[in-house]
């Protein structure tokens, strides 16, 4: 498909300035054009979820562009980019999605909420402010309410000010007016990428964006929008004439109007406000540097949770590996048949099934599981197809098995490579028919549920063996999804490293506020075995053990692994480590920095050193997993560790 010479034109622009994560940028003046990396994100998700092919050639394009890590903050929405490659991005998208309804790229961006849908702070403004305004004409208060919000939810867009958006609330509706901030910077700051032509094309595309945008706001705030609210003026409705009238003026106004009443959503339940609260502030008010560099990978890393209701539940990571798993679930979970999940022990086959369930129409639905590896033959039937009174010895009272209880939802069959062979052939026919009956029992029940199953066992090779049947596998394989081992996306175990502390903090009242950097150096070199399972028991192990104050040091995470410490004579020490190794070795209760001074100074004259060098190496030690302290009153006590 050849490219478009506007295409073309913005390719090069794009080659010469880039993309950015760099957050100082935001700073710059209106000529630098930059614009919120969520639009970057909001790009990506969409075309994600229309083509992901396409997503996938989007991302080697910026990938090309800058480095891994900045393309990687871009595309969870961190980050500046510039105006220009934002619009490239799409017309990038347009032209090779070959879309064929007339639909625009960019509107479809906006409806998507641009940046904003999902993105805590915006979002929890627009709600606490509804929720704080009286009773009343919810026609009125809505118009007040979308003035002000206005140019905030603009500025989470386009944070160098390129554009003015006016909303004057009216009689019955709004009037909206979209326009460049200052048009003359804008077309100077283009003319050096050669894009001074260009303007209008790119004013269109925005307009089109921000007044979708627009409207999702409007539809987050009322009940029944799709009713309650009229726009005139859509402009991804007018033809192609008016559409370049609006561009070459890089002006545009429209109206919306009510229809009838506007019930607000409200939010009045005391906790939901001190949680929209919460949320607000956090988002709001951490935006230092360090938080952007080392928290904002681990903290945020799933936003695509957010946007899709979090139907991913505790799947963790933003890698390649993971990005295909995230899109082979909602494939799988948009049918009905079976699938089958594969993947070593410990890579979280059970959570991907939830998931896929959650991606499914049975969401709503019951989601059960059970590990047929857990139960002997006669009991795996009894827990499946449920028993009547007096079906065996000891089946006192009627149960109902698991095929009852799952009616309706979703079935997970763990470790189906356990499953004995003559279980195997009743279980083939509940598959097929939907019908069974209970142990002991006559009368045929029915049900209605999705199957999935999940293994790590070689099926293939059972099948060649005998003990695994060939007719059962096909029936359970018909949407395989394998699930990469955490070897394979080892740039996902920082984020689930942080993940899993956070969340042991919680539950232990021992919150972790960062992991050293040494730690997650030491968690990368690891090869996982046991996979991620592996990982969050090291991790819970380390932080209910180890872990000192806020910080997960590198010592913690050590000794979790079991790993021995480096030898005495490790040339990573210099003379001044080794020798305060040999002074804590010779204490059975430990030293004071204090007391270390002393000591220092009584071997040699002139031999001791400074607190903050001390300090230093003291520290030094602990990281390595040499040394530990506790608090002495004031003071800490050093003392040599066991295995050092």
């Amino acid at each position: 498909m050849a490219e478009s010479a506007y295409l073309k034109r913005l390719r090069r622009a794009v080659e010469r300035s880039g993309l950015t994560a760099e957050p100082a940028v935001a700073a710059a003046p209106v000529a630098e054009l930059v614009v919120s990396g969520r639009l970057v994100r909001a790009i990506h998700q969409h075309l994600l979820r229309l083509r992901p092919a396409v997503a996938e050639k989007m991302v080697d394009e910026m990938a090309a562009l800058v480095n891994e890590d900045e393309c990687a903050l871009l595309l969870h929405g961190k980050g500046y980019a510039h105006f220009h490659a934002v619009h490239f991005l799409c017309e990038f998208a347009d032209h090779y999605c070959g879309l064929e309804d007339g639909r625009h790229f960019a509107a479809a961006v906006g409806w998507e909420g641009s940046g904003l849908h999902g993105d805590g702070d915006i979002i929890s403004l627009m709600e606490l402010m509804v929720a704080a305004l009286p009773p009343g004409d919810g026609r009125t208060h809505l118009g007040m309410a979308l003035k002000e919000l206005a140019p905030l939810f603009l500025d989470h867009i386009f944070p160098s000010s390129l554009f003015k958006l006016a909303i004057e609330p009216q009689a019955n509706g709004l009037e909206v007016e979209f326009c460049y901030a200052d048009p003359d910077q804008v077309e100077a700051a283009l003319a050096r990428v050669g894009l001074a032509g260009d303007m209008g094309t790119l004013f269109a595309r925005s307009l089109l964006q921000v007044q979708e945008t627009v409207r999702k706001g409007l539809a987050i705030l009322v009940q029944d929008a799709e009713r309650a609210l009229r726009v005139e003026g859509r402009i991804d409705t007018l033809g192609e004439d008016r559409r370049r009238a609006l561009a070459a003026a890089g002006r545009a106004s429209w109206s919306v109007q009510w229809e009838g009443e506007v019930e607000l959503v409200r939010c009045q339940d005391p906790a939901a406000v001190l949680a929209l609260v919460r949320s607000l502030h956090a988002n709001m008010h951490r935006r230092e540097l360090e938080y952007f560099q080392e928290r904002v990978r681990g903290l945020e890393m799933r936003v695509e949770e957010l946007e899709a209701g979090d139907k991913f539940q505790e799947l963790v990571g933003g890698s390649v590996p993971m990005q295909r798993v995230y899109r082979l679930i909602e494939q799988v979970g948009a049918t009905e048949l079976t699938a089958l999940v594969r993947g070593e022990s410990g890579t979280g086959k059970e959570l991907v099934a939830r998931a896929i369930h959650q991606c499914s129409a049975r969401c709503e639905g019951p989601f059960v599981a059970v590990n047929c590896a857990a139960f002997p033959e006669s009991l795996l039937e009894s827990e499946l197809f449920g028993h009547e009174k007096g079906a065996f010895t000891g089946a006192d009272r009627a149960k109902p098995g698991r095929f009852e209880l799952a009616d309706g939802g979703t079935l997970l069959l763990d470790e189906v490579g356990d499953i004995p062979l003559p279980t195997q052939v009743k279980l083939l026919r509940v598959m097929e028919t939907q019908a069974f009956e209970r142990l002991g029992g006559t009368e045929t029940m029915q049900v209605d549920i999705r199957f999935i199953g999940a293994t790590n066992r070689p099926l293939e090779e059972m099948i060649a063996a005998g003990s695994f049947r060939e007719d059962f596998y096909f029936r359970l394989n018909v949407l395989p999804v394998a699930l990469p081992p955490l070897r394979e996306h080892k740039e996902d175990i920082p984020h689930l490293a942080r993940h899993f502390a956070e969340r042991i903090g919680r539950r232990s009242g021992k919150p972790i506020e960062r992991i050293a950097r040494g730690a997650i150096r030491r968690l990368v070199a690891s090869d996982w075995p046991g996979n991620v399972r592996q990982l969050q028991n090291a991790i819970e192990r380390a932080v209910a053990l180890y872990a000192h104050d806020r910080e997960l040091d590198e010592a913690a995470v050590v000794q979790a692994l079991g790993l021995e410490v480096e030898t005495r004579g490790n040339p990573g020490l210099n003379m001044r480590q080794r020798e305060l190794i040999e002074l804590l070795g010779a204490s059975e209760v430990g030293l004071t920095v204090g007391e270390i001074q002393r000591q220092l100074g009584a071997r040699q004259p002139g031999g001791g050193r400074s607190g903050r060098t001390l300090q230093n190496d003291l520290r030094k030690l602990a990281e390595l997993g040499y040394a530990d302290w506790v608090k002495d009153g004031s003071a800490h006590r050093y003392s040599l560790r066991d295995s050092a």
